[in-house]
């Protein structure tokens, strides 16, 4: 907001002096704010060299003269060599002005001059669409009459209390925008991160479905190779175990792949029920004419008994090869099948 309002107030300004904007918020609400901001010569920016202002606020002069006026009018005061003149509307300043005086004025200048102030005000009134301001009018000559108008305005108006335009309340102000910069300026970057990572989510998301949908279409197309063309295909891998499963064969001498895998089936399967409860699950077989080589995994070593029981029978001699602990539970284990002699 002080960099917005240096962008409006600075290019008025003569430019010979730096200048410090000091802006104050009064309230805010559907999505505007209202209240002023004071243009100061950064020397005349009280400071303390001289006296130490911890625990006091410093207003600009015009600000302490809300009270008189009720915080609807024109105020102006002029005395001890200042001349300083407010136009108040709801109890916001619209209008501040302050400046130097002389400290001996002839009564018949005093008078012009304090004239000409009110003079300015009315007109700035009429310009900015606030003539009902013109009918409270209140002015001051004396230091008991600016001091009583101060003590009024503290009190009938709480929320000047916040406004300080002290260096070191300057310089605080400066550090939490600083602060309230870089915050801002991280969490538009941990945004910016945020919407870059969904993206490349989004993006790996879109090319996992398409291989899926690939492999899917591939291994449809296989199955649909070795079984034809006539079965309507669901899940080709499923499909592929039931067809292994209801392979039968005759128990006869020949020694074919059909008959290895009849036999498998029968030792696999109970019946009607699929594969039996517990049994171990086939991930390869290696058929050699003779003899087959399986590997499959189970959770336990009854299972693989259970299995190769099975397996050694029906003119068929089943022996069990390696056997390996897969990490994270379960276990690995090879299994050879071979027809027994005649």
């Amino acid at each position: 907001m002080r960099s917005a309002l240096s962008l409006r107030f600075l290019p008025l300004l003569s430019g010979e002096e730096t200048v410090e904007v000091i802006p104050w918020i009064s309230g805010s609400g559907s999505g505007l704010s209202e209240g002023a901001a004071w243009c100061v010569a950064a020397p005349e920016v009280p400071a303390e060299e001289s006296v130490s202002l911890s625990g006091i606020a410093c207003w600009p002069l015009p600000l302490a003269l809300a009270s008189p006026v009720d915080g609807e009018g024109i105020a102006v005061f002029r005395g001890m060599g200042v001349v300083a003149s407010a136009v108040f509307s709801r109890g916001i300043p619209l209008f501040c002005r302050c400046g130097s005086g002389e400290e001996e004025t002839p009564a018949s200048e005093e008078g012009d001059g304090m004239d000409s102030e009110v003079r300015l005000c009315r007109e700035f009134a009429l310009a900015s669409g606030h003539g009902e301001l013109l009918s409270s009018v209140w002015t001051g000559t004396s230091p008991g009459e600016l001091l009583e108008a101060a003590r009024q305005t503290a009190e009938r108006f709480p929320a000047f209390l916040s406004v300080d335009i002290s260096r070191p309340a300057l310089e605080a102000s400066l550090a939490r925008e600083r602060t309230a910069r870089v915050l801002r300026n991280f969490s538009a970057a941990v945004a910016l991160l945020g919407a870059v990572f969904c993206a490349v989510q989004f993006s790996l998301s879109l090319q996992v479905r398409s291989s899926l949908d690939r492999l899917s279409a591939e291994a449809a197309s296989l199955y649909r190779e070795i079984a034809g063309g006539t079965e309507r295909i669901v899940d080709p891998l499923s499909q592929a175990r039931g067809k292994l499963a209801e392979l039968k064969g005759t128990g006869g001498d020949d020694s074919s792949l059909s008959l290895f895998l009849a036999h498998l089936g029968r030792a696999w399967t109970g019946g009607e029920t699929g594969r039996k409860p517990g049994f171990p699950i086939l991930d390869q077989m290696r058929y050699t004419g003779g003899s087959a080589e399986l590997t499959g995994t189970a959770q336990t070593m009854e299972a693989i008994q259970a299995l190769r029981s099975a397996a050694d029978s029906g003119g068929f001699r089943a022996s069990l090869g390696d056997i390996q602990q897969i990490p994270g539970g379960g276990l690995r284990f090879s299994l050879s099948l071979r027809r027994n002699d005649p």
